[in-house]
């Protein structure tokens, strides 16, 4: 039997691509300030959609972290997550490029981030965003299968 047919591989996935997009958006959430300082310093984003984006980002993690936890609306869920993700790879690969010293604002808004952790988030971003996509793909197969 191919693992990724199995429902529960399938549910482990959204638990922990869930799971990491919930914890993420904690921090940001309830500080959204300094998750704004942590966007400019990427400097990668014009000025001006930088606060709102300090806003949106993170409630949008939260939601769609619920969501795929949850198992609703993991086509949609799927599609932002697996869209945020891409963004976070280019933007942190560009900063890994530049040799910017920056706090990655993906789990935690601390001051400084080392060259190693930036490699690290982006190896953990690309395994989400594996995740993220064999979630949106089987969730069509699965809707598919029950109409």
């Amino acid at each position: 039997m191919n693992f990724l047919s199995n429902k529960y591989f399938l549910i482990l996935l959204r638990l922990i691509v869930g799971g990491f997009f919930l914890y993420a958006s904690i921090d940001k959430v309830t500080n959204q300030e300094a998750f704004a300082r942590a966007i400019y310093n990427y400097k990668f984003m014009p000025d001006f959609v930088i606060n709102i984006m300090a806003i949106v980002i993170p409630f949008i993690e939260l939601v769609t972290g619920i969501f795929l936890i949850l198992g609703i609306f993991l086509r949609g869920s799927s599609f932002i997550i697996t869209s945020l993700l891409i963004v976070f790879i280019i933007a942190l690969s560009q900063a890994y490029a530049r040799g910017l010293d920056i706090a990655c604002g993906c789990f935690s808004l601390e001051t400084v981030t080392e060259k190693s952790d930036i490699l690290q988030r982006i190896a953990e971003d690309i395994l989400l965003l594996a995740s993220s996509i064999i979630i949106f793909i089987k969730s069509k197969i699965i809707r598919e299968k029950q109409q």
